[in-house]
């Protein structure tokens, strides 16, 4: 077979896995509204709607290079452009960034919000209940190692100590210790967030201080004795403080 016709064969078969990464039907709570994304993706097009409290139904189109989506959301009868949208990809989960201009101030308003399809969507909407699973409750403690090689040797170490409160509360604090032949590093705690937890169908929930709404933070499992969460982020093995 000539080499040119492998070669597209090859092109035309990464086009097929990208293909319909995205199509789905994605809810989140937006300002404190129930906001969804309904995608189609056609290899790098993404065509859909962005709906709003069900009532509000905007037009969505971008591209996807198979890490992030860059998509414009615009009104359906005047195609007037009404925000940008960024958003990666990952674990059924859009970790998504908007900007939309305010028509009266010409400020321009960002908005972060994490949307999660819809497969397991019952636990991102308000109204769904939640409790808190009893096997989560503790601290749980994340450690990241990166070592150089080579005759200046240097390790950087980054914790993580998730603690999740039979009250519902959480915070979760990350530290930095690293150190070489001539040199050393060691930063205070620094907290990453706090406000408060619940779990419903294998999902964490996190209500940031301040904030009105739950959003889905990670799915989460146990592998005894480790917890793993897995998020846009990636996957995260936790073992628990003693």
């Amino acid at each position: 077979m000539p080499r040119a016709i492998v070669l597209l064969l090859v092109i035309a078969s990464c086009s097929s896995a990208r293909a319909g990464e995205l199509d789905g039907h994605y809810r989140a709570t937006l300002d404190g509204q129930p906001s969804e994304l309904i995608l189609r993706q056609n290899d790098a097009l993404v065509e859909g709607e962005y709906v709003e409290n069900k009532r509000l139904r905007l037009i969505v189109r971008g591209s996807y290079d198979g890490t992030l989506l860059r998509a414009e959301i615009s009104d359906p009868q005047s195609g007037l452009l009404l925000a940008n949208m960024n958003a990666t990809y990952a674990n059924a989960m859009l970790n998504t960034s908007i900007a939309a201009r305010d028509p009266r101030n010409g400020e321009v308003l960002e908005r972060q919000v994490l949307f999660q399809r819809e497969a397991a969507a019952t636990a991102a909407t308000p109204s769904a209940a939640g409790g808190q699973d009893p096997a989560l409750i503790g601290i749980w403690m994340h450690e990241k190692i990166i070592d150089s090689g080579g005759a200046s040797f240097a390790s950087f170490n980054t914790l993580l100590t998730l603690q999740l409160n039979a009250d519902g509360s959480v915070t979760q604090w990350t530290r930095s210790v690293g150190g070489g032949s001539d040199w050393s590093y060691d930063s205070p705690g620094e907290v990453q967030y706090s406000g408060h937890w619940r779990s419903q169908d294998g999902m964490l929930m996190v209500r940031l201080a301040g904030a009105a709404d739950y959003q889905p933070a990670a799915y989460y499992r146990f592998s005894d004795p480790y917890l793993i969460t897995e998020s846009n982020t990636g996957q995260m093995i936790w073992q628990r403080r003693r």
